[in-house]
């Protein structure tokens, strides 16, 4: 699936992975043992990682406020580009998000 903002054979940029990983760690907290080392680039939210939805409604507090020129519409990484929605994401999908929205300064 691709939204708008992917760009299938563009790579992440390290340095989001990075931050989003680091906050995805933040947010699971030094209970699961993982650290944003651990953390793939393919690895789902919930599946995967285990967050629950608030936990991700965290993460995208958490990411906001690192980005925070503008509100972030990370309500769209859970509808795919035909309006159903989507149940779970990859980390790779939020720094894809970010790196359309925050580097290249879309709306």
């Amino acid at each position: 699936m691709s939204w708008p903002w992917q760009k299938p054979e563009n790579e992440p940029k390290e340095t989001l992975l990075q931050e989003v990983t680091q906050a995805i760690a933040q947010v699971l907290g030094c209970s699961s043992g993982r650290t944003h080392a651990d953390i793939q680039p393919t690895a789902y939210l919930g599946a995967d990682l285990g967050l629950s939805s608030i936990a991700v409604a965290r993460l995208a507090g958490l990411l906001q406020k690192q980005h925070g020129k503008k509100p972030l519409p990370f309500h769209k990484l859970f509808v795919k580009p035909d309006g159903s929605m989507l149940q779970d994401i990859r980390v790779s999908d939020i720094v894809t998000f970010l790196e359309w929205h925050v580097l290249n300064s879309h709306p």
